[in-house]
């Protein structure tokens, strides 16, 4: 009842002009484990430099925000991630905001190297990583319509 609810309230999350971005977390820093904290601890750093980057000063001052819709789940193998419906404030140069993804990504304390960003997403993308197995959660912490 609850998956079925939160898959539609996600059809209402606007898609255009959005990325659909699957970011992989290290598994462990410094001899501390991931966990469900730190791996939405470590997403809102790298939204609040990726926001800061897109935005300015209008980030802090106006409250300017990229829409994100984030999930997190757990792979068969035990292997934190992410999946992002994110917006992309350079609709006519996607290349500059995949580029500043994975840049950010990198600098995270978690951010792993492995990265895939879809150009160019639909509701399609939201009902995939809406699929909510066991042990997926929407980020609602990180979630910005």
């Amino acid at each position: 009842m609850l998956r079925e609810s939160i898959k539609e309230y996600v059809k209402e999350f606007d898609t255009t002009n959005c990325f659909g971005v699957s970011l992989t977390l290290k598994q462990r820093v410094d001899y501390k484990s991931i966990n469900n904290d730190i791996s939405s601890q470590n997403l809102k750093h790298f939204l609040n430099v990726l926001n800061k980057k897109c935005f300015g000063n209008s980030f802090k001052r106006f409250n300017k925000r990229l829409r994100v819709l984030p999930v997190l789940e757990k792979s068969s193998t035990g292997r934190y991630h992410y999946h992002l419906t994110l917006q992309n404030p350079f609709p006519d140069n996607p290349y500059k905001f995949e580029r500043m993804i994975n840049h950010t990504w990198f600098d995270t304390n978690y951010g792993h190297r492995h990265i895939h960003v879809h150009k160019s997403v639909n509701e399609g993308w939201n009902d995939y990583i809406t699929k909510l197995n066991t042990g997926d959660e929407v980020d609602w912490i990180n979630f910005n319509p």
